[in-house]
C-alpha cells in the first residue's frame, strides 16, 4: 500500500483530500504546515507528497526546496494551488516540482495525478533494479576467473610462504612478495573497473558532470607513457598530431577510458609492433584514434562486442573478461560519445572514440 503525505494548512481541504486518498486505498499521513511536513518526510519516507503552495510561515516553495539539500530525495511532488500564474508554474518546475493540482479539483482528476506519478516512479524503480539485477550477474560470471585466479594465488602463495619461511632465501623471497604484489595489483585494477562501472550505469543524472573538465593531451600522454612502462615497450609507442583541448568530462573517466583502448592495443600486439595515437577536434566532437598493427583480434569481433566477452581466450590466454572495454563504452555512453573499431594495416585495428565537445 503506497504512502501519500498530505501537506495543507487549511483544515478541510486536507480533510478532504485525505478522505478521497483512504477511498481509494491510500495509506495517508498528514501535516497542517510546511516544516511539520518536512519532519514526517524523514520520519515516514512517503511514497508521494501533495503540497499546497500558499501556506504561512513555509510556503510550498520553501518546503520542496529544503526536501532537495538531500542528494538521495526523488519523492514525487504535487503541488496544490489556486494560483495559475506563469511564473508559479515556472518556479516550482525549476524546483523539481514534478505536477500540479488546481484548486477546486475533482476527486477523479486528483487520484489520476497521483496514479500517473505514482506508476512512472515504479517503471523507474523497476528499470534500475533491472539494470542492478543484470549488472549483478554479469559482475558474477567475472568472478571465476578475474577474481578467483589472482586470490587464489595469493592463498596459496601466503601458505607456501608461511610453512617454508625458514627455508627460503632472500630471493626466492623477493620474487615471491613481487608475485603476491602482481596479484594484489590486479585484484585491486580489476575491482576498480567494475566500480566504476556500475556507477556510471546505474547513476545516470550526475549534476557534478556539467561542471568537471579535463585537459586532453596531457591525459592521452599521461595513460600511454604508464601503459608503455608496464608493458616495457615504450619503443613500441608513437604519439602523433595530439590536439590539446578543454573537454567536459571527468578526468578520471576520460583517462580510464583512454587507458583500456590503449592497454588493448598493446595488449593485442606483440612487442615490435608499433602502437599510434592522434587526435583532434572535428566539429563539436573530439576523436581519438588509437591504432595497432597486431593480429591476435580483428575489429569485426571488437565491433561485435558483448559486455564482459573475452576473445580468443583458448589461443592468447589474455587476462581479463572485457571488463575494461565495458568501462569504456559505458563511459563514452554516459557523455553521449561513441567508440568504434576500424581495420589498419593489413592485420591491425583502430580504435575510435568520440566525446562530444
Amino acid at each position: 500500500m503506497e504512502k501519500i503525505l498530505v501537506i495543507e494548512d487549511e483544515k478541510n481541504i486536507r480533510a478532504s483530500i485525505i478522505e478521497i486518498l483512504q477511498l481509494y486505498g491510500y495509506m495517508v499521513v498528514f501535516a497542517e504546515n510546511g516544516r511539520t511536513g518536512i519532519k514526517i518526510v524523514k520520519e515516514e519516507n512517503p511514497d508521494l507528497i501533495v503540497c499546497d503552495i500558499m501556506m504561512p510561515e513555509m510556503d510550498g516553495f520553501a518546503v520542496l526546496k529544503e526536501l532537495h539539500i538531500d542528494p538521495d530525495f526523488n519523492t514525487p511532488f504535487i503541488f496544490l494551488t489556486a494560483v495559475s500564474e506563469y511564473q508559479n508554474l515556472r518556479d516550482g518546475m525549476n524546483l523539481g516540482a514534478d505536477d500540479y493540482i488546481f484548486k477546486p479539483f475533482k476527486s477523479a482528476d486528483l487520484v489520476q495525478t497521483i496514479k500517473t506519478r505514482l506508476s512512472r516512479r515504479s517503471k523507474t524503480a523497476n528499470e534500475i533494479q533491472q539494470k542492478t539485477n543484470n549488472l549483478e550477474k554479469l559482475i558474477n560470471l567475472m568472478v571465476g576467473h578475474e577474481f578467483n585466479t589472482p586470490m587464489n594465488g595469493i592463498i596459496s602463495m601466503s601458505k607456501f610462504i608461511k610453512e617454508n619461511l625458514d627455508k627460503l632465501e632472500y630471493d626466492k623471497l623477493d620474487d615471491y612478495f613481487k608475485y603476491l604484489d602482481i596479484s594484489t595489483n590486479r585484484l585491486q585494477a580489476t575491482f576498480n573497473k567494475i566500480k566504476q562501472l556500475y556507477e556510471i550505469q546505474i547513476i545516470r543524472n550526475d549534476d557534478d558532470t556539467e561542471n568537471e573538465v579535463c585537459k586532453t593531451e596531457y591525459l592521452i600522454r599521461l595513460a600511454a607513457e604508464n601503459i608503455t612502462k608496464e608493458q616495457n615497450r615504450k619503443r613500441d609507442l608513437i604519439i602523433d598530431n595530439v590536439e590539446d583541448i578543454i573537454l567536459p568530462v571527468k578526468t578520471n573517466l576520460f583517462y580510464s577510458a583512454l587507458y583500456e583502448i590503449i592497454e588493448n592495443a598493446f595488449k593485442f600486439s606483440s612487442e615490435g609492433q608499433k602502437v599510434q595515437i592522434s587526435s583532434k577536434k572535428i566539429d563539436n566532437k573530439y576523436q581519438v584514434i588509437v591504432s595497432d598493427a597486431g593480429s591476435k583480434i580483428s575489429a569485426k569481433e571488437l565491433s561485435t562486442y558483448r559486455t564482459f566477452q573475452q576473445f580468443n581466450r583458448e589461443k592468447y590466454e589474455q587476462q581479463g573478461l572485457g571488463v575494461g572495454l565495458a568501462l569504456t563504452i559505458g563511459i563514452l555512453e554516459f557523455y553521449k560519445g561513441s567508440v568504434s573499431f576500424l581495420d589498419y594495416t593489413p592485420n591491425g585495428i583502430s580504435a575510435v572514440l568520440i566525446f562530444k565537445v
